[in-house]
């Protein structure tokens, strides 16, 4: 029996819908209801959800409750899916790139590793998109019994609702847990809140009891009746429907005519202390077969999948679902399946299929948990389909069997738990290997971990626990550490996989495949050498002559390691291990393998040789497009982009591969191709966009809560302030990065771009600063960090500045000029000019003038796209022009000088102004106020006495106004204006009017 209201709880409900209605203004939140079984969450969410969509909300609904443990991310894919179907489903392109990253979620498309953030973004672009005009609901129940990946997805929820139309509405146990933690977590951060349902009170219990029965006046419930649901329930609403039902089942309280209702027997009389004795009753008017059904199902949890469930009972499909209706009707289980569930039904509460098991006897539960996973393991298939697969079966007319039915379950997982509770440890082990694999396969790489950890822990307990499982299990944990890049574990489990390999008496070649992921490992750290460690172990145990796929997948783990390493031959080596690893991965099929080698192949080449980088990165495109690999695709394009930056200081590459990464929802590649075109602009003296790069770069880092990402952030911010001279904000990050990184390698203080982007950034600041000793000193360092790196090699644009200042000091000359270093900068856009300008300097110190003056000019071209570069090489240069008497120092110098103060170098316009004045030429005045004419203005040169004639005439003033205004003459005015109109190419008065109105209007 149960009531049409919901009773004692207006406070909760009214800060529920609240919460809706604040999030219906834009200001989103989440809120937990927390609470034991049965008290009543459940029904509180939903009669706000329902009070919503009546509103015009959207409302979405996943439940977590799982059959034995979690399945990856059910609950996100549940409610995805019921946003996307029906009425008000978004259009095509609303959710652009996002959309396929919910497909993949729900399993309609094929899964590629996407980051799990993705996920999320994906989901929260989701609601923004449904709660557009109305506001979006989305209801999450049962979230202790959800998996990592789902819990991360939420918590990344609670952080980025504030501010959207949307409201998280989510129901879990308060026992302690992941969920509880994540929930007191929001909540003390104020993302969230939360709201713990205590059980009833004395009047509420009565009320709940009279409307159960019929009735609005609690006083028309026999006191027998309230004196028993006081004793037992405890307020608990769930338990007090159960045991009036169970009173009237029995007839002990029965309606008499009218609707009174008289106790006529013993209410204790078949009833125990516990509402398990409640449920067990209805259980009991069950028939023999559908009592054996329930049993069955109650061992695989509160949702179970009824083929499954009968076959364990031992009895047909058709005699299951007809003892499913009668238990419907004892309200005992759901009505039915559901659209997404066709296969699978739950029990009404946890609470009835608790009872249920704990009837059992320890012996009789063992069993039937064995037979289940049997029966499980045999269910027509050992591989449950991918998500979206059952799906597709019914649309093609296939029928609704159990896998079929549910297409986001990993029914591994189950029969897993259910081995466990049979006393079968080490097969549960194996189980959940599977388990973590198919998990990986969905790219819900945190589950895997933990399910692969939990089977580790189980054989540790089981002594029966065959060392082949075990082996097959840490392999599989070992390779989903590398991919989530916590490698802290890998050094201790990579030894105990050798460990049981070796008394297994395991192949060798198996040996060999525990040290590459050790090696991949020690990769990802940054340990080259322990790496090469494990690669000549694997090629130990692989013998003279490794079979074509080992030798390919260990020669491209080498060349990554080789080519960070301190060897001397570093760069030569690694460059012949990619280009092997290449070849045999294409002749023998392993396409993935292929761009792994490829991508380091162009990381060897890029140093020598960008035309020859440039074909082998286009090469690695074509093989991902070839082997739909879209996330090396991503990588090529993202690398060609990169070049790009290198040789013409271009962004229209890297803005299409950024364009890529966020169609495919590759968020991590987004903020790498966010951090190069920042760089970029910088080069470029591009301050908007390279401000908008970075901010872009933060906020990914911020919202998907990527700590390295963020440390690149903080070193985009401090190569802007480094282009402006601003020597605190540059040292504050440098110190920011060295604390995080502490104890890392040189490479990693810029996460893993070239060391020389340091070097650019701390000898450019110096340069602006008008700090040319200490400019030197810090390009000196970089320049011998760069070289203990072999994989930079400057490529990045500060080898340029470092040559010119040294040339101009005498530190520098031909030797270096025409050898490889000139080479090298010939093919760096930004150090070209550089490489140019010493060549002038070179042969002005020797007196042939005029061939140093044609080489200053020469180098200039093209150097409008990079204007920092361009007039810090006349910066440079001019003083050893001056000294040496050729080309034309005061017009470079003058410009330099135009140029520092517009963008407000201040430091170096004044080395200008002082180097002009000591050749003897006459330095304009920077009157007060000329900063601020606009640029374009400035440009023209206008002067600061020219710009305030210009806006008096915009405010419609003659020139005898003006004069007087300006204590001038009206002649004074006069020529102002004419100098106007020449230096703007303004043709009268009237276009000198509208261009001071422009002006006006601007600011």
């Amino acid at each position: 029996m149960t009531s049409s209201a919901l009773v004692g709880r207006e406070p909760e409900r009214d800060l529920l819908t609240a919460a809706v209605a604040s999030a219906g203004e834009g200001r989103g939140s989440s809120v937990f209801v927390l609470g034991e079984p049965g008290i009543g969450k459940s029904r509180l969410v939903e009669e706000t959800a329902a009070a919503a969509m009546s509103s015009g909300f959207r409302v979405l609904r996943g439940r977590a409750a799982s059959a034995g443990r979690a399945v990856p991310l059910r609950p996100l894919a549940e409610a995805v899916f019921s946003g996307l179907r029906g009425e008000g489903a978004p259009e095509d392109g609303d959710l652009g790139p996002y959309e396929l990253l919910l497909s993949r979620l729900c399993g309609l498309a094929p899964q590629d590793g996407a980051p799990l953030v993705g996920y999320a973004e994906a989901v929260l672009r989701l609601l923004g998109a449904l709660g557009r005009s109305g506001g979006c609901v989305l209801v999450l129940e049962d979230l202790h019994d959800a998996d990592a990946d789902t819990l991360t997805i939420v918590d990344y929820l609670t952080d980025n609702l504030p501010g959207r139309r949307a409201v998280l509405l989510a129901t879990l146990r308060g026992g302690p847990g992941p969920a509880l933690d994540l929930a007191e977590a929001a909540a003390s951060r104020r993302t969230a809140r939360t709201l713990r349902l205590a059980g009833l009170g004395p009047a509420n219990t009565a009320e709940l009891a009279a409307r159960c029965l019929g009735h609005d006046d609690a006083g028309q419930v026999p006191e027998a009746v309230l004196d028993r649901l006081h004793a037992v329930s405890e307020g608990v609403p769930f338990v007090v429907e159960e045991l009036l039902t169970a009173m009237v089942d029995s007839g002990s309280l029965v309606r008499r005519q009218g609707d009174d209702w008289t106790v006529t027997g013993s209410l204790d009389a078949g009833v125990p202390a516990t509402v398990a004795a409640a449920v067990l009753q209805r259980v009991d008017r069950l028939e023999p077969p559908g009592v054996a059904l329930l049993e069955a199902a109650a061992v695989l949890g509160r949702r179970f999948p009824v083929d499954i469930a009968a076959r364990v009972a031992g009895i047909d499909r058709t005699t299951a679902l007809r003892q499913l209706r009668q238990a419907a009707h004892a309200h005992l289980v759901t009505d039915g399946a559901t659209a997404e569930e066709p296969g699978w039904h739950s029990f009404r509460h946890a609470l009835t299929a608790d009872a249920i098991t704990h009837r059992l006897l320890p012996a009789e539960r063992a069993a039937l948990c064995l037979a289940a996973a049997d029966a499980i393991e045999s269910a027509g298939s050992t591989e449950p389909l991918p998500r979206g697969a059952g799906r597709s079966a019914r649309r093609a007319g296939e029928p609704d069997g159990l896998i079929g039915g549910d297409p986001g379950d990993d029914l591994y997982r189950l029969a897993a738990e259910l081995c466990v509770a049979g006393g079968q440890r080490a097969r549960a082990a194996v189980l959940l290997t599977r388990a973590g694999r198919q998990a990986v396969l969905r790219g819900a790489l945190l589950t895997a971990v933990e399910l692969l950890d939990r089977g580790l822990e189980l054989t540790a307990d089981a002594a029966d626990a065959p060392p082949e499982a075990v082996a097959g299990l840490l392999e599989e944990l070992l390779g989903t550490l590398v991919l989530t890049g916590d490698v802290r574990r890998v050094p201790e489990l990579g030894d105990r996989l050798d460990r049981v390999l070796t008394v297994w008496g395991a192949p060798p070649a198996r040996r060999a495949a525990g040290f590459l992921i050790r090696a991949r490992a020690a990769a990802t750290a940054q340990q080259w050498e322990e790496g090469l460690t494990s690669v000549r172990r694997a090629r130990e145990l692989l013998g003279a002559e490794p079979d074509p796929a080992s030798r390919a997948a260990l020669d491209s783990v080498a060349a990554h390691l080789v080519l960070n390493s301190q060897r001397p031959d570093r760069l030569e080596s690694a460059r012949a291990l990619a280009e092997g690893a290449v070849a045999t991965a294409e002749a023998v099929g392993l396409p993935e393998v292929s761009c792994k080698a490829l991508n380091m192949l162009g990381y060897c080449l890029r140093p020598l040789d960008l035309a020859e980088t440039e074909k082998v990165f286009e090469r690695l495109v074509a093989t991902a497009d070839a082997h739909a690999l879209p996330v090396w695709r991503i990588r090529g394009l993202l690398e060609l982009g990169v070049l790009d930056r290198i040789r013409i200081t271009g962004t229209d590459r890297l803005l299409a591969a950024r364009r890529a990464a966020e169609e495919t929802g590759a968020v991590l590649m987004t903020a790498w191709a966010d951090m190069h075109l920042a760089q970029a602009h910088v080069l470029r003296d591009e301050q908007d966009q390279a401000l908008e790069a970075a901010g872009r770069l933060r906020t990914t880092a911020r919202r998907l809560r990527l700590g390295e990402v963020q440390l690149i952030g903080v070193g985009v911010d401090a190569i802007i302030a480094a282009s402006r001279g601003e020597r605190e904000k540059l040292q504050a990050a440098l110190h920011a990065m060295e604390s995080a990184l502490a104890g890392r390698s040189a490479g990693a203080l810029w996460g893993y771009a070239d060391t020389s982007v340091w070097g650019w950034a701390q000898g450019i600041c110096s340069l602006l600063r008008e700090e040319p000793d200490r400019a030197l000193a810090e390009f000196t360092e970089a320049d011998r960090a760069m070289r203990a790196l072999p994989s930079t090699r400057g490529v990045t644009g500060f080898l340029g500045p470092y040559l010119l200042l040294r040339t101009v000091r005498g530190a520098a000359g031909w030797a270096e000029l025409d050898g490889a270093v000139g080479d090298r900068l010939s093919q760096v856009h930004w150090d070209r000019p550089f490489a140019g300008w010493s060549r002038a300097v070179l042969l002005g110190r020797e007196g042939r003038a005029g061939e140093a003056a044609k080489a200053a000019e020469e180098a200039l071209a093209g150097t409008e796209a990079i204007p920092l570069a361009r007039h810090l090489c006349l910066r440079l240069g001019a003083s050893a022009a001056l000294a040496d008497g050729w080309g034309h120092p005061v017009e470079w110098l003058s410009a330099a000088e135009q140029f520092f103060h517009d963008r407000g170098t201040t430091r170096v316009a004044a080395a200008c102004r002082a180097l002009l004045r000591e050749a003897g030429s006459p330095v304009s005045r920077r009157r007060q106020g000329h900063d601020t004419i606009p640029q374009e203005l400035r440009r023209a040169g206008v002067t600061a006495r020219e710009y305030e004639v210009l806006r008096l005439l915009g405010r419609g003033l003659g020139n005898q106004e003006i004069a007087e205004h300006l204590f001038l003459s009206p002649r004074t005015v006069e020529k102002h204006l004419a100098s106007l109109r020449n230096r703007t190419d303004r043709s009268g008065r009237a276009a000198l009017i509208a261009l001071a109105r422009r002006y006006s209007d601007g600011q």
